[in-house]
């Protein structure tokens, strides 16, 4: 059974997801990083929210 991952697009807990770089991504927020074409300005969101999951990454 896998474990449960807090998403870093929208914070929820899911048992369903991605692990990205080691940034963990829920299967609904995939599905619509996905589907949202590069001029919607959801994909702008999406394009911070990774950026700031990666940088959280990084040891200081």
């Amino acid at each position: 059974m896998r474990e449960e991952g807090k998403c870093s697009i929208c914070s929820k807990e899911s048992k369903k997801g991605i692990y990205l770089l080691k940034v963990y991504i829920c299967e609904a927020c995939e599905a619509e990083m996905i589907d949202t074409p590069a001029d919607d300005p959801k994909y702008e969101y999406f394009v911070k929210r990774m950026a700031k999951a990666h940088r959280s990454m990084i040891p200081s």
